[in-house]
């Protein structure tokens, strides 16, 4: 499918989307426009957003079919706020659409009713005594429901070590198994499509914590109906494999969608100054190295090989290369390369 993003006044950003893709580069200014298109169409802001792209707002279409805003649930993950959030019952989150989808519970409904029977009982006990010195005053208490109790006596803790503690005392890492039910929960029970677009987790969740997410998130691509962006300024534990490299965006001066493996393999070997050193998936973890520096006009250091890379991705893509290849040992030929 084709996805084509407004990013400024009717300039647009467009690429091959499946199920994920990952856009990462040192263009963070570029990114963060992509970020800012998904966000604020999903979330109607008319106000904010004419006067960026225009009298039409904000236009994004899947193969020139513009996604319901209506219809398609959103979620966006770009710091720990935003995870936390998901866990409030608040409309638009995760725990609220979960949550109230309990509402037709048929053991819910009957012990609301036992609760109710209580509460008339309630207003009669209250009305006797108020009858001893008013005339005319009726005391009720009004039928409470599934809703009413959601809104106005939910607390939400986190049981850790035997110990309760309320959601804010929570560390981020913490939180993201809970994140990742409340997802599958939710996926399980949809009935429209689900976006989810992650940006800059590296700011506020560990490695280990990322590469989890990503790792659940593609499973659940497999199993829902389900469409992932990721934005971030690193590669590093998304777990890309060679079937992925398609799905790569590179954010420098301009977006670029690599090629699959088979494709750019090839139109990397014919650049490699000498014979290419490296197996399909070394050339994928070596890729995902060299992709954050793409384009990028500063000295660049790395080892050496992925130096080698670099410089190739680059003149590729249209690139100069500034680098700083002190202290690496190349072969000569690997040198020659670097200073033609």
């Amino acid at each position: 499918m084709r996805l084509k993003i407004e990013i400024d006044d009717q300039s647009f950003f467009e690429l091959d989307f499946g199920d994920i893709v990952y856009i990462s580069g040192y263009n963070h200014q570029n990114m963060w426009k992509i970020y800012r298109s998904l966000y604020y169409y999903f979330n109607k802001s008319p106000m904010l957003s004419t006067n960026i792209y225009g009298d039409d707002n904000i236009e994004i279409s899947l193969d020139d079919v513009s996604p319901s805003t209506k219809n398609t649930q959103t979620y966006f993950i770009s710091n720990r706020d935003s995870i936390y959030q998901q866990m409030i019952y608040k409309k638009g989150n995760l725990l609220f659409e979960n949550l109230n989808t309990l509402n037709d519970s048929f053991e819910i409904t009957r012990i609301l009713e036992e609760l109710n029977d209580t509460n008339t009982k309630l207003s009669l006990l209250v009305q006797e005594h108020i009858n001893n010195y008013a005339n005319n005053l009726i005391i009720d208490f009004e039928d409470v429901t599934y809703f009413d109790v959601l809104k106005y006596f939910l607390k939400v803790s986190y049981e850790d070590s035997n110990r309760t503690f309320p959601l804010e005392f929570m560390e981020t890492e913490s939180l993201v198994d809970e994140l990742l039910n409340l997802i599958e929960s939710s996926l399980k029970k949809a009935n429209n499509d689900t976006w989810i677009v992650l940006y800059n987790l590296d700011s506020f969740v560990s490695r280990s914590a990322k590469k989890t997410i990503l790792n659940k998130l593609k499973e659940f691509t497999d199993r829902f109906e389900l469409k992932v962006i990721y934005l971030g300024n690193s590669l590093t534990d998304c777990s890309i494999t060679s079937a992925e490299t398609e799905k790569i965006v590179v954010a420098a001066d301009e977006f670029h969608q690599l090629l699959p493996i088979e494709n750019l393999s090839k139109s990397i070997k014919m650049r490699y100054p000498n014979d290419f050193p490296h197996s399909t998936e070394q050339l994928v973890q070596s890729l995902i190295q060299v992709i954050p520096y793409v384009g990028n006009k500063e000295n660049v250091s790395l080892n050496p090989r992925d130096l080698v890379l670099l410089k190739i991705v680059n003149d590729i893509l249209g690139y100069e290369t500034s680098l700083d290849y002190s202290d690496q040992i190349l072969n000569s030929a690997e040198t020659k390369f670097l200073l033609d």
